[in-house]
């Protein structure tokens, strides 16, 4: 009897957790699990790199210069180095890392783990965290919509300032993000949590 409660349980359990991951295949390498306690470290990381850092400096060089240019420097020059930085910060056990289905900067180039799950986001237009366990670590996954600044680089790209579209083919010559529309799925900030 016990044993038939405990199923029942599990079954209510995972019935009421995110419905976006049914679609993901049975052979995944991953699951999705509903941890709190990863999920609130791993979304107090995230919070940290783009409320504390990236965040602050975009929106400064945005409002200085509303082409773009500005803040296209900032990203190019300085988003790595500001993303490194504050990893550092974290507890060994962390790391803290930007990707996107459509990226600029090859160094965000996503694995196949990374995809399988931005594809689900997106499919099911999801911007909730979500926690996945592998083999020796957990993910958290915050999708991020494309917000209004954010098409001054990534929108359209018969619109965009001709200075930043030159400056984009120059820096990023196999540039896959741009021609996004406001609210539209962007990408992931993931933070990584050994176990």
């Amino acid at each position: 009897m016990k044993k038939i409660y405990a199923l029942t349980l599990a079954l209510a359990f995972t019935a009421c957790s995110n419905t976006s991951t049914k679609k993901v295949a049975q052979d995944a390498p991953f699951k999705y699990i509903v941890n709190p306690t990863v999920q609130t470290k791993g979304m107090q990381q995230i919070k940290g790199l783009i409320e504390g850092h990236l965040k602050p400096a975009l929106m400064t060089e945005m409002k200085k210069d509303t082409s773009g240019m500005s803040g296209m420097e900032l990203c190019s020059a300085s988003a790595k180095g500001i993303e490194s930085a504050y990893n550092e910060s974290l507890p060994k056990d962390s790391n803290v890392r930007r990707t996107a289905l459509k990226y600029r900067n090859p160094e965000n180039k996503p694995d196949a783990i990374d995809v399988a799950v931005m594809n689900n986001l997106k499919e099911n237009k999801n911007f909730n965290p979500v926690v996945i366990e592998l083999d020796n670590h957990y993910r958290v996954y915050k999708a991020l919509p494309t917000m209004k600044p954010c098409l001054a680089c990534h929108g359209d790209t018969t619109a965009m300032n001709s200075s930043v579209k030159e400056m984009i083919n120059k820096k990023y010559p196999t540039d896959l993000a741009s021609n996004f529309k406001e609210n539209e799925f962007r990408g992931v900030i993931v933070s990584e949590i050994q176990k």
